[in-house]
């Protein structure tokens, strides 16, 4: 599930719960932990958003 963080200011999709913790990740690896009550589901914007991030990323990949 795509969410925005309210205190990183940023886009994030939930790969973990813990308890009152919700653990997110971007696309380019940036991972922390959060409470949940800092959350909001993510807009269609957003949602766009973190899409094209993960594209980016994925270009700018070295290739083997």
């Amino acid at each position: 599930m795509i969410v925005f963080d309210r205190r990183q200011d940023m886009v994030a999709k939930i790969i973990d719960f813990s308890g009152p913790l919700v653990h997110l990740l971007r696309p380019s690896g940036l991972n922390w932990r959060t409470s949940w009550v800092s959350l909001r589901p993510g807009t269609p914007y957003e949602r766009r958003q973190i899409a094209a991030l993960a594209k980016l990323h994925r270009q700018r990949q070295p290739r083997p």
